[in-house]
C-alpha cells in the first residue's frame, strides 16, 4: 500500500518552465502527462496507485496550476520537450509514459521524441486523432472559432471576467459544454471561478490541438508494449477510430474494453477504488512485459 505521506509535492526548474509536480514510489520511472485542467492535488490517488509499480511523476501543464507558462505559445511539442528536460534534470535514462484523454496526444508526442528510451506506453481513453472526437463538423468549426476568439488578449480578459463572476460562470460553463461536448458530470465551476489568464490560454490551445491533431502512420510499427484502456461507450471519443491509431503505431497493443457510459469519471477517483477495480489488470499487463 502506498500512503498519502509517500507522495511529495515538488518543483522542477527547467529551461522551458518551472513545473509543479507530485512524486511517489520507487523503481522504474513513469511519467504521467496531464489531461485538460489537471492539478496535482486531483491526481494524487492515481499517482499513489501507479506507485505500486513505478517511481511516478505527474506535473501540471506549464501555464496551469502552479507551473509557470511557456514564454512562447503553448503547444504539445513544447510539453514533450519539457518532459525531456525533466528526465535530463533527473538523470533518467529509461521511462514509461502514461496519458489520459488529452494526455494521449502528449503521451504519443513524448514517445515520438524519445522512443528509444520508452519502456511502455499506457493510454487511458486517449485522444489520438481529431477524427475520433464525437462532434459534428458544425460544432468542431464553432470550437475552433471560439479558440481564435479567446486567443485575442482583450477578448480573453473579458471572458475571464465572466468566468470569475458567480452570477455568470454557470452560463459560461454551459457554453463550453455546448462547444466542447463537456460531460455534465464534470464539475468545473469551482475551477472556472479562479482560472488564470495563462490557464485559459492553455485551455484554448488544447481545444485547438484536440480539433486538429492527426498522427501520420509510421513506416514501421513500434515494438514498445502499449496498454490501451477505453470504454466502447465513450461519449466524447470514438473507440474504434481511437484504437485504429494505436494499432497503427504499436505492434503489441494490450486492449481492455470497458463499457462505462462516461469519458471522465463522474466521481473523483480514490486510491482504494483504483486498488479494488484495476490492480490485477495493471499488474497482469506489467508482469507480461
Amino acid at each position: 500500500m502506498v500512503s498519502v505521506d509517500d507522495c511529495k509535492m515538488t518543483f522542477f526548474e527547467l529551461p522551458l518552465a518551472r513545473l509543479h509536480a507530485v512524486e511517489a514510489g520507487h523503481g522504474p520511472v513513469l511519467i504521467v502527462v496531464p489531461a485538460t485542467i489537471s492539478e496535482c492535488k486531483d491526481w494524487v490517488p492515481l499517482t499513489r496507485f501507479m506507485a505500486n509499480w513505478f517511481h511516478v511523476y505527474f506535473f501540471e501543464l506549464p501555464g496551469h496550476g502552479e507551473s509557470t507558462p511557456f514564454r512562447s505559445p503553448f503547444s504539445t511539442d513544447l510539453v514533450a520537450e519539457a518532459v525531456e528536460q525533466l528526465l535530463n534534470t533527473l538523470n533518467i535514462e529509461r521511462f514509461s509514459v502514461m496519458g489520459f484523454s488529452f494526455g494521449g496526444i502528449l503521451a504519443i508526442k513524448t514517445y515520438q521524441r524519445m522512443r528509444e528510451k520508452v519502456d511502455n506506453v499506457i493510454l487511458l481513453s486517449p485522444c489520438l486523432t481529431h477524427r475520433a472526437v464525437q462532434l459534428s463538423r458544425t460544432r468542431m468549426k464553432l470550437a475552433l472559432s471560439v479558440v481564435r476568439f479567446i486567443n485575442q488578449p482583450k477578448v480573453r480578459r473579458a471572458f475571464l471576467r465572466i468566468l470569475h463572476s458567480p452570477q455568470t460562470v454557470t452560463l459560461a460553463f454551459r457554453f463550453l459544454q455546448l462547444v466542447g461536448k463537456l460531460e455534465s458530470t464534470i464539475e468545473l465551476r469551482p475551477k472556472l471561478l479562479t482560472i488564470s489568464e495563462s490557464t485559459l490560454d492553455v485551455l484554448a490551445n488544447q481545444m485547438k490541438e484536440i480539433a486538429t491533431t492527426e498522427f501520420p502512420s509510421p513506416t514501421e510499427k513500434s515494438t514498445t508494449p502499449c496498454f490501451f484502456w477505453m470504454s466502447v461507450n465513450d461519449p466524447v471519443l470514438d473507440f474504434d477510430k481511437t484504437l485504429v491509431v494505436a494499432e497503427k503505431h504499436f505492434e503489441s497493443v494490450k486492449v481492455v474494453r470497458s463499457d462505462i457510459p462516461y469519458h471522465q469519471p463522474p466521481e473523483p477517483l480514490t486510491y482504494e477504488g483504483l486498488m479494488h477495480d484495476y490492480y490485477e489488470m495493471v499488474d497482469g499487463f506489467l508482469k507480461r512485459q
